[in-house]
């Protein structure tokens, strides 16, 4: 690069390079640091609609179809899941990548208002949310002893108003609640109420007034001082009779476990889940949380997410500015005098604040990868010198361009390309203002003097390419099986799948996932299920569950056995367990049936259950739905209903009551607000069902048998739909299954009913995976040059011996090795001097010592990629030694 118009423009130019800096500076604040790996949780939209006290077919005729109509003129979604259920609603849509989310939630709304009368009156207002996966930037605190209420919510207030918060929400291990139990057989006596009549009267009764001391102003109260004056309570009835609640039911105060919160070591326990807004704001919640609970002892910090990865960026900057500290240090060693180290100081950190404002910008996330590219840079880019590319640059655009098909492709990951964009950008800007800075800059450091290294690095060379005429041959004969036997044993590696992303911490985190048509109850059985199997296994030294409506969100930390025999074997039924960052998913195939009946689909799939646990390489059968359960159906001719003078609005109300318990109204109890739940004790057997009377508001118990239609039918729990059609769905686990035999006997096992096999779909999409045989030939490319094909040769071998060294010794990590390869391929194709470079790899030696002494994850992925990068230049200096036999000119 000519510096003649940068000495011309100077002024200009650093001007503009100024102000691009003083950008960066001023909205450093939005940098996101996180791992560039994204998740592959889809993003989704939730809409839950209530419809209290009706069945899952009302549900799905009057709430759920008017919805699909609705949505069907809505874009921006590309998959639609419905499920009708008992007195609820529940539309998840899986939406496309890049909509505008909320413009999406207030196009749904207006339709909404706009169709308002397509729904029934007393439905209501539908809640539309984001399905937000509940992993990311969770703080879980746990109360280790009981303490007072008002001190959690004092803590609880204090957490509310630190900065980055997004959410809190506390869980109680056990709950309260007073239970208001009405024996049905007493209350057909003439004299007694009806159940409506006392579920009104607990609402609505009057407990007297009450003074507040403060405002002078008297206020009816609501419940009474103590709970058991229920028992006292007196019920009016008819003529202004009244009877004492004691003659008509029971009172009692019960503890429940929770279904939902969090299990710590399979024990229900009191905690806080914590929701940060962002890495750095979780970071700051952290710091802020350890100060607050030295106050609050009676709480724990038990588990922050990316915990790990926070403490690794604190190593990362230590090791980063370690850098300078060798470069000042080794500041003629490595031939930086006068005030070459200057001029490159301002150049780097000035590329750096630029390429930082790109980042936010383009909301990049700053993690692991590119903290170690920025060590890395920092390093060889003072001590390697750009040569002038000229032909070359032309001939490298056909290899960009078969780098952009790979990653369009998705044969390469998308952050690979970022990564060799960022490289050539460091590139292009460091030379740029190093040439601008010169003419500025005065600063000089001041010199200390290792004349000894570069004798002893000689020496070591000279020993370690010493050269042996007796057995040239042979050494080269033995070198060339090496690299052909390294060559072969790498390139059949490369052609199977490898992970690319990396665990996070020491704490690992799972998620147990169920298909959406599976019902609540299920899901939380076989949670409880997969826990107790863990911690029976005993291979955690801590496994909090956090339990979900239709997930669970596993941490856990592996003991020594743990370690060794890893979470496999475990009864998931129709779930899947995934470890997140693992490359194995225990997951399966859902087999899809749709139909317009669902009484009809599971007529014809449930004699098919049997038939697939006995098909070849089927290891499991789990049903994905709920099966129908016996219910009655009651048909009451409108005539008596006239003639008898009885309302069908009372008799189904109180038939609601008799048979689902409802909650009437809430108290404090013990300075907490518990649920006062009505409930009827009666027999619910179906028989002895149509025998039994209705008490009606009259005084009257009406025995409708000899008038009424019962018919015995099954009712439906769940009704579940895909993309419009009405569908049941079985998952299968197994190995070497054959496909298209089973499609086919599948569909002629169906043939002669109305039931069809509509689609076979993987149950869960596994983490990312990718050949690196593909990257490989890219590098091949990128690098080839007629005129050195030897060496070509030899540095792509080099890059395959360094692949096997990952593999064999660390993991088959795939990240930490391309973004190593990368690197080291741009700065062949663009230095003049790296093979010299051998000769300053000292202060490389420390930084490779010092990332050693890193724990964690972190400090491992630093270990590794450095380590790489130094086998890299030894093995180099080595191969290209024994290479000059041929007397190639290096092009490299």
């Amino acid at each position: 690069m000519s510096g003649d118009w940068i000495r011309i423009y100077r002024f200009r130019l650093l001007a503009t390079v100024l102000f691009f800096v003083l950008l960066s500076t001023l909205s450093i604040q939005r940098l996101v640091f996180a791992p560039e790996i994204p998740d592959l949780d889809d993003d989704s939209l939730q809409i839950t609609t209530f419809w209290p006290n009706k069945t899952a077919l009302q549900i799905e005729e009057n709430i759920t179809k008017p919805w699909e109509q609705i949505l069907k003129s809505i874009s921006g979604y590309k998959k639609i899941e419905s499920i009708s259920e008992i007195g609820s609603s529940l539309i998840h849509l899986e939406l496309e990548r890049g909509f505008e989310k909320q413009n999406l939630i207030q196009i749904i709304r207006n339709e909404y208002l706009l169709q308002r009368q397509r729904f029934p009156e007393d439905s209501h207002f539908p809640k539309i949310k984001f399905g937000k996966p509940d992993n990311h930037h969770i703080i879980i605190l746990q109360n280790i002893r009981e303490g007072n209420e008002k001190s959690r919510k004092e803590l609880e207030q204090k957490i509310r108003n630190i900065s980055g918060l997004e959410s809190l929400t506390h869980y109680s291990h056990i709950e309260s609640e007073m239970v208001v139990q009405v024996n049905s057989n007493w209350i057909h006596a003439k004299e007694f109420p009806s159940l409506s009549q006392i579920f009104t009267t607990i609402r609505n009764y009057h407990w007297g007034f009450g003074l507040d001391q403060s405002n002078q102003i008297w206020f009816q109260k609501d419940f009474p001082v103590q709970f058991t004056s229920f028992s006292q309570m007196e019920i009016p009835f008819r003529f202004g009779e009244g009877f004492k609640f004691t003659s008509l039911g029971k009172l009692s105060l019960e503890e429940k476990v929770l279904r939902h919160g969090t299990r710590i070591n399979g024990l229900s326990s009191e905690t806080m889940i914590l929701k940060a807004e962002s890495h750095i704001s979780q970071y700051h919640l952290t710091r802020e949380l350890e100060t607050l609970l030295e106050e609050y002892t009676d709480w724990i910090l038990l588990y922050s997410s990316h915990q790990e990865m926070m403490n690794d960026w604190f190593r990362f900057f230590i090791i980063f500015f370690s850098v300078d500290l060798f470069l000042v240090i080794f500041v003629s060693y490595l031939g930086l005098e006068g005030i070459k180290l200057s001029v490159y100081f301002c150049a780097y950190y000035t590329s750096l604040l630029v390429f930082l404002g790109v980042c936010i910008l383009f909301a990049i996330p700053i993690g692991k990868i590119f903290l170690f590219l920025l060590i890395l840079w920092k390093y060889f880019f003072a001590i390697v010198s750009v040569r002038r590319v000229g032909v070359w640059v032309k001939q490298s655009f056909f290899s960009f361009f078969i780098f952009s098909i790979l990653i369009y492709l998705d044969w390469i990951p998308k952050v690979f390309g970022f990564i060799l964009l960022s490289n050539l950008y460091f590139f292009l800007a460091i030379t740029f203002l190093k040439k601008l800075f010169t003419p500025f800059v005065s600063i000089t450091f001041p010199q200390f003097y290792w004349s000894g290294l570069d004798s002893i690095v000689f020496l070591i060379r000279k020993f370690w390419n010493q050269p042996d005429r007796s057995q040239s041959f042979s050494k080269f004969l033995l070198v060339s099986f090496f690299l052909f036997s390294s060559f072969l044993l790498a390139i059949y590696s490369a052609i199977f799948f490898h992970p690319l992303k990396i665990p996070d911490g020491t704490i690992q985190m799972a998620k147990l996932e169920f298909p959406t048509s599976i019902p609540e109850q299920e899901s939380l059985r076989i949670t409880k299920q997969v826990e107790d199997t863990i911690l029976k296994k005993r291979i955690t030294d801590l496994l909090v569950v956090k339990q979900n409506p239709s997930n669970a969100v596993f941490y856990y930390l592996l003991n020594e056995k743990g370690l060794e025999k890893g979470l496999h074997n475990l009864p998931t039924e129709s779930g899947y367990f995934h470890t997140l960052g693992d490359s194995e998913v225990d997951t399966g195939f859902i087999l899809r049936f749709s139909n317009a009946d669902t009484q009809v689909l599971e007529n014809n799939i449930l004699p098919l259950v049997p038939w697939l646990r006995n098909f070849d390489g089927i290891s499991e059968v789990v049903l994905c739905f709920q099966p129908s359960t016996e219910g009655l159906e009651l048909h009451v001719p409108s005539t008596f209903g006239n003639i008898l003078s009885y309302g069908i609005t009372d008799v189904i109300r109180e038939r609601s009551l008799d048979l689902q318990p409802a909650i009437v109204g809430r108290m404090l109890i013990n300075k907490k607000l518990t649920d006062i739940r009505f409930l009827v004790d009666q027999n619910k057997n179906l028989e002895r069902y149509q025998e039994k009377g209705v008490k009606l508001t009259k005084g009257i118990t009406l025995f409708d048998k000899s008038f009424s239609q019962y018919k015995e039918i099954k009712t439906p729990g769940r009704i579940y739909h895909k993309n419009g059609d009405t569908s049941l769905e079985i998952l299968i686990k197994g190995q070497n299954i054959k496909w298209d035999e089973l499609k086919s006997k599948i569909n002629l096992f169906l043939s002669n009913g109305p039931v069809k096999l509509s689609e076979i779909s993987l149950q869960k999409k596994s983490e990312m995976k990718y050949r690196p045989i593909f990257l490989f030939f890219w590098i091949g490319l990128f690098l080839f040059r007629i005129k050195s094909k030897f060496h070509w040769f030899l540095i792509l071998n080099l890059f395959l011996i360094l692949w096997k060294i990952q593999t064999s010794f660390f993991s088959d990590e795939y990240l930490v090795f391309g973004t190593v390869c990368i690197s080291l391929s741009v700065f062949h194709f663009l230095t003049i001097d790296l093979l010299k470079v051998t000769y300053k790899m000292v202060p490389l030696l420390f930084l490779v010592f010092i990332s050693y002494l890193f724990p964690g994850e972190g400090g491992k992925f630093l270990f590794e990629g450095l380590f790489l990068v130094l086998i890299f230049f030894i093995s180099k200096d080595k191969i290209f030694y024994i290479g000059n036999f041929f007397k190639t000119k290096t092009t490299f």
